[in-house]
């Protein structure tokens, strides 16, 4: 019967391929064990072993193949034997080649598909062990967010192949200073080696006192949770994080310790501790360790802010007055960093920031469209800053680029004003116009006029119009025009006060002004001959 279902059915042609045969149970066994086939087609009845013996001893050995039974009406019992151990198919006998073919073509497929789900299962594995550095660090990214319950822990630490003890932990938070300016003209391979070199010198140092772990934050902070330990303690093993950095990057970094706290529910809170301390790098510069201390915190002063020196500050730069709006910056930073309490660095932050944007609308008042871009700029930069030291001189500078835009903007104004009382006076040289007159002119008080005109024309009012006057009377005079007609054209009624201060003026009368640039007249000829 075996020999006539392996060479009555076109198993070839099904992709099936016959391994081997046997006439009884005990010599099936062995060519089991010897070619290990995908599937085996047996009687449940057979000399010296039956089916089901070999199916228990199989079991243990090949728990995926799939035993097809022949089995008769009288083998019932047998049967229900067979399915409660997992045979794949009962085929009842009389059968035929098509029934043994359907169901060998069954178990192939069944085998084919979860051959597939294995290879499958085999690549999600295979991506979850490539992956599971970057799992492991998203779940710390949250832990020390949200926390989670400690009795669940133990399952999530397996999962995430977490070598950490379930219990005591310190956070560390590292920031590499300066990490935007150093490396603003670098490419992004560059950048990430960087990176790449602070992450691994901080894992290398952790790794070597205590267990821990080492992720990204952001571009330049790396947040490290790790067992405490008691020698070194946390503050030496930072300090020693900070050297090696440097030695061997040559980057600087600030390290902010929290707290040692017991259970992984507490992380959030060492974290933010870690983060409160680093923020002394802004007051107090980087390449630094800062270590949490409660009462710093309780007794932190809010800096202290007087309106009115802001007030100060805000006239002088609205009159774009540089070097009275500096001392009044210096003013306010001094009562801010000397403060009898460290001040919150926080605080200062926003406070710095809150006076840029007034600054910022004083500005914005006067300047052009391009020159409010450019402001919004700079203003949007100092967000970044790093150290007090940093943000004050980016303050400072966009003061003295908004008072330069100010004083341009002053100097065309003024210009304007002065060419129109120019204008003015060019059109009334008969007037005797006063500075009260020009001013009245132009909407300004005669002081402020008299001193802006002198500052844009380098004279007086009554020298520019002496001037004009006389620089007419000179057209005049050559024009031939009679000089008591000129000097009542100009505003003088008295003709030899006229001459006299022509005189002055030219170093000549004017007869003699127009004798030297006129030409004689030659009597009985009216033409002249060039020779």
């Amino acid at each position: 019967m075996v020999r006539g279902l392996s060479q009555r059915i076109p198993w070839e042609e099904h992709g099936i391929v016959i391994a081997a045969t046997a006439a009884d149970g005990e010599e099936g066994l062995e060519q089991i064990r010897k070619h290990r086939p995908d599937i085996v087609l047996t009687d449940i009845r057979m000399p010296f072993k039956d089916g089901l013996e070999m199916m228990r001893s199989l079991q243990a050995e090949q728990p995926g193949i799939k035993l097809i039974f022949l089995t008769g009406y009288s083998d019932f019992t047998y049967a229900q034997e067979a399915v409660k151990l997992g045979a794949f198919d009962l085929i009842v006998k009389p059968y035929t080649k098509v029934q043994v073919l359907e169901s060998v073509l069954k178990a192939k497929e069944v085998l084919e598909r979860e051959r597939s789900q294995a290879e499958q299962m085999m690549g999600m594995e295979q991506k979850l062990r490539e992956s599971l550095p970057y799992l492991r660090q998203e779940y710390m990214r949250l832990l020390i967010r949200y926390g989670t319950r400690q009795q669940h822990l133990s399952q999530q630490w397996d999962f995430y192949n977490i070598e950490m003890n379930n219990h005591n932990f310190c956070v560390m938070v590292a920031e590499v200073d300066f990490f935007v300016e150093r490396t603003s003209e670098l490419t992004v391979s560059e950048v990430e080696l960087i990176r790449f070199a602070v992450q691994n010198i901080l894992e290398n140092t952790i790794s070597e006192y205590t267990r821990g772990i080492v992720f990204r934050e952001n571009v330049n902070q790396f947040v490290i949770v790790m067992n405490p330990l008691a020698e070194p303690n946390m503050e030496q093993l930072a300090e020693k994080c900070r050297e090696n950095v440097h030695r061997y990057t040559y980057q600087t970094v600030s390290i902010g310790l929290g707290r040692e706290v017991e259970e992984v529910g507490q992380l959030s809170a060492s974290y933010a501790q870690a983060l409160s301390a680093l923020a002394n790098t802004f007051l107090n510069g980087g390449n630094s360790v800062y270590t949490y201390v409660e009462d710093a915190v309780v007794n932190a002063a809010l800096p202290r802010y007087s309106y009115d020196k802001e007030k100060e500050l805000l006239y002088c730069l609205r009159s774009a007055n540089l070097p009275k709006a500096e001392e009044q910056l210096d003013h306010i930073w001094h009562d801010w960093i000397t403060a009898p309490a460290t001040p919150n660095p926080s605080i200062v932050k926003t406070l710095c920031l809150e006076l840029a944007h007034s600054i910022h609308r004083i500005f914005s008042e006067k300047a052009t469209d391009s020159e409010v871009k450019t402001l919004e700029n700079k203003l949007a930069d100092m967000s970044s800053a790093v150290s007090f030291e940093d943000l004050s001189r980016q303050i400072r500078e966009f003061c003295r680029l908004g008072c330069t835009y100010l004083q341009q903007r002053q100097c065309s104004d003024a210009r304007m004003l002065v060419d129109r009382a120019i204008t003015h006076i060019n059109g009334n040289l008969q007037r005797n116009l006063s500075v009260a007159d020009c001013a009245r002119e132009v909407h300004l008080s005669p002081s402020y006029f008299s001193n802006l005109f002198k500052k844009e024309t380098g004279m007086t009012l009554a020298q520019y119009i002496i001037g004009r006057r006389m620089d007419k009377a000179k057209e005049l005079v050559l024009e031939g025009i009679q000089v008591q007609d000129i000097a009542i054209s100009l505003g003088y009624e008295d003709r030899p006060y006229f001459t006299e201060q022509f005189k002055k003026y030219t170093g000549m009368t004017p007869t003699d002004f127009r004798a030297k640039y006129t030409l004689p007249k030659v009597e009985g000829n009216s033409d002249f001959v060039s020779h």
